[in-house]
């Protein structure tokens, strides 16, 4: 679904629900970014739902809920790849696991549970881990040699900060792609459409009565785009890097927004 500049404002009129991204989008760390909160308070005052759907794993999501709500963001729904990813893992009887990940992915996935071992688990599970080691990697690495199921929570390669880029899962993952010679079986967070189905058929809507607002092309944007979703990128977090001459690509089929208050101009 491609969006021009002359129509984009014309999306979110006609959009009955807003999918926005966080990191990068809506927050970056513990900052809101470009009045997102006051964009947020706008969109639901015209009767729109909105909903946060976050690759990132390494907050639980009642923690996440209550860093939005202490900074006066209100959404009806917050979706994260840990969600997704317990989900699957019910869905697949995956009784075990050992996680590459922080406490936020391993406690939705305890609180399903999935027991959390070291030695012949189910399933290695991967997402973004600030506290990777070489141990940690080394008892992946067996796991799934010897048979444990590879199971991703999201394909984000960076993390935008106000550092600027670090290592995001994507990173974890292709350490183990190196040291096992195996790919995930799945890759729940976006670009996957998991999460998009989940939010269309809750709410009982069409792709045309959804908008997503991302930073992201290959994430955010492409898995909209896969089920016809119209979608815009915002020019903050990974957008602000992509656009740099010379560095990378522009974005094919999708408008680049300044920021999202510009949507209500």
């Amino acid at each position: 679904m491609t969006i021009t500049s002359n129509n984009s404002n014309n999306y979110l009129s006609n959009s009955k629900l807003i999918i926005l991204d966080s990191d990068g989008v809506v927050i970056e760390e513990n900052n809101i970014i470009n009045q997102s909160d006051i964009f947020i308070s706008e969109v639901r005052k015209l009767g729109k739902t909105v909903i946060i759907f976050t690759n990132n794993s390494t907050k639980h999501p009642i923690e996440l809920n209550k860093f939005y709500k202490e900074k006066n963001i209100e959404i009806d729904e917050l979706l994260t790849s840990s969600i997704l990813t317990k989900n699957y893992c019910e869905s697949e009887s995956i009784h075990s696991a050992y996680i590459i990940g922080e406490k936020g992915l391993v406690d939705i996935v305890t609180e399903a549970g999935i027991q959390i071992k070291s030695t012949s688990p189910d399933a290695v599970i991967v997402g973004m881990d600030r506290f990777l080691t070489y141990e940690k990697l080394t008892i992946a690495t067996r796991a799934i040699r010897n048979g444990s199921r590879f199971i991703a929570t999201n394909p984000d390669n960076t993390f935008p900060t106000p550092r600027g880029l670090e290592p995001g899962a994507g990173t974890m993952i292709a350490a183990l792609k190196a040291s096992t010679d195996k790919e995930p079986e799945v890759i729940l967070g976006k670009p996957s459409v998991f999460g998009y189905n989940m939010i269309l058929n809750k709410y009982k809507l069409s792709p045309s009565e959804v908008l997503m607002i991302g930073d992201r092309y290959e994430t955010d944007i492409i898995g909209a785009i896969q089920l016809n979703i119209p979608s815009l990128i915002i020019n903050t977090g990974i957008a602000k890097y992509r656009k740099q001459p010379g560095k990378y690509r522009d974005y094919p089929e999708v408008d680049v927004i300044p920021d999202l208050m510009s949507l209500l101009n």
